[in-house]
């Protein structure tokens, strides 16, 4: 059977328009390393190649078959109106020719997917400049709400742990080594991911302790995401190697920050960030973030040249892909050699438009925001306290979430913003003191309005009602009575916000 239906003598079979049981003229054909998308009328079949690597072996028709039932089973989990069913792909009535779906012995079987618009993948829409910071805003709470409804992994199952870590990340740079141009950066990159993988060892067995390794998806990059009737939806996850999908969630999350750092969208990248830090409020995956941005940017380095290397063997350069191969190398470089961030405090009275300015800041300068009423309320799982929101003690355990947020953030090499009031002196220098402790900067961004203003925006927001603020006029009189002005050893530390945004 497999001698007869060869790799090439399929192919050729299933570009034909009468292989499918619908019309479908001009059958296009994409191809990845390990696979290949027939799109025909309506549909899509995607048929596995029969390759062996290091990391994936489809030499049998037996596994490319488990192997489309188990991509099936794992992306309905995100598009289950994508994902239709698998296929048989039999002998036709002609010689060389097939039928999709029709009866007889497989030869082969296919993954069927309802067919969309190429030019709605998020990679082609980067490229074109229609991805919206909206599309961000969704595809940060979706991958937030996905995480957080899977199941966490147990220590006994081997995933994320420092050792298996370790073991995908020799096999990543072997790969790289094998089929990249020796470079002084690959070498310089592969000692310094190593070294970061030493470090954090014990940050890697907290995190799956502490239920953050979670059966993701895998392979988030730009290209796996597409807006379905509006909405950017994942979908071709890693279905072939469990331990490369079950993994950290920040991991997974990093693929997508990581390719539109690539391609040079770093305020898109710092707002996808942000948006699912706010909504998951997991803020302590700051600490083991930039290495799984340089892991990420070695993983897409080591795919595009595994791809290339096959192009190779039937003739075409592998150029480009060297090029393109040192750009994710210095990428993965500039992750792992974050310098120590500066902590920025927001200043100013309720309805002043401090949100407003931390959130243009976070994405044209690229920090880390934490907003104070989004953890008052976290703190509190959105269940009002007796006291209120903002009684003094409520007001002592938020700012006490922000130090150590922002602590964590600064240590990891993100330039952290704190959104909050920061109307205390006493407040102010607790933060100022972790600032001088870290060796970090401290920057002050001020923001007033007049008093009249001030309250308008407060009544608009709670007339709308989809701020996180709770503040009230009530709440503005008391900051009015109680706010300590700024001494004039902080003065010099305040700064237009203009400072970040040039």
């Amino acid at each position: 059977m497999e001698k007869q239906w060869d790799d090439a003598a399929l192919t050729a079979a299933l570009q034909q328009p009468d292989a499918y049981p619908r019309p479908a003229p001009a059958v296009q054909v994409i191809e990845t390393h390990i696979s290949r998308v027939f799109l025909a009328g309506d549909f899509a079949y995607k048929v596995r190649k029969p390759v062996r690597f290091d990391f994936v072996d489809f030499s049998t028709a037996q596994a490319r078959r488990d192997d489309c039932e188990t991509e099936l089973r794992l992306n309905r989990r995100f598009a289950p109106t994508l994902y239709l069913d698998v296929v048989p792909v039999v002998a036709g009535p002609t010689p060389g020719s097939v039928r999709v779906g029709g009866s007889g012995m497989p030869i082969e079987h296919a993954v069927r997917m309802r067919r969309f618009d190429q030019q709605d993948l998020l990679s082609a829409r980067l490229a074109a400049a229609r991805l919206q910071p909206g599309h961000i805003d969704a595809l940060a709470r979706s991958i937030a709400a996905f995480h957080q409804e899977q199941p966490p992994a147990a220590v006994a199952d081997g995933f994320g742990t420092p050792a298996r870590i370790d073991a995908i990340l020799a096999e990543c740079l072997g790969g790289i080594g094998r089929l990249a141009q020796a470079s002084h950066l690959a070498s310089r990159v592969a000692m310094r991911v190593r070294c970061e993988a030493a470090r954090l060892a014990g940050a890697f067995g907290a995190r799956l302790r502490n239920g953050h390794v979670r059966e993701c998806h895998g392979d988030l990059h730009l290209g796996n995401i597409v807006l379905l009737d509006g909405v950017p939806t994942p979908f071709d996850c890693l279905e072939f190697d469990a331990a490369l999908r079950w993994t950290d969630t920040i991991s997974d999350l990093a693929f997508p920050i990581m390719d539109l750092l690539h391609h040079g969208r770093r305020a898109l990248a710092y707002r996808l960030l942000n948006g699912y830090l706010e909504q998951s409020g997991d803020y302590g995956a700051l600490a083991v973030l930039p290495f799984y941005l340089s892991m990420r940017a070695l993983v897409r380095a080591r795919v595009l040249l595994e791809h290339a290397w096959q192009q190779h063997a039937a003739g075409a350069s592998m150029a480009l892909t060297q090029v393109e191969a040192g750009r994710l190398l210095a990428l993965a470089w500039r992750c792992l050699t974050r310098r120590r961030g500066p902590m920025v405090l927001m200043h100013g009275l309720s309805g002043s438009g401090k949100s407003t300015v931390a959130a243009q800041l976070s994405e044209a300068a690229a920090m880390i925001r934490v907003r104070s009423d989004v953890e008052r309320k976290r703190l509190r799982q959105g269940m009002p306290p007796a006291d209120g929101w903002y009684s003094d003690r409520e007001t002592e355990r938020t700012y006490n979430r922000l130090l150590a947020i922002c602590r964590l953030g600064c240590m990891a090499g993100f330039p952290m913003i704190a959104d909050a009031a920061f109307l205390s002196r006493n407040q102010r220098e607790r933060f100022a003191a972790q600032a001088r402790r870290l060796g970090a900067p401290l920057f002050i961004v001020s923001c007033a309005a007049p008093l009249e203003i001030l309250r308008s925006r407060i009544e608009t927001r709670a007339r709308e009602g989809h701020d996180p603020s709770d503040a009230d006029i009530a709440v503005l009189e008391r900051q009015l009575r109680a706010q300590q002005p700024l001494t004039a050893a902080e003065r010099t530390h305040v700064v237009p916000a203009s400072d970040f945004i040039s």
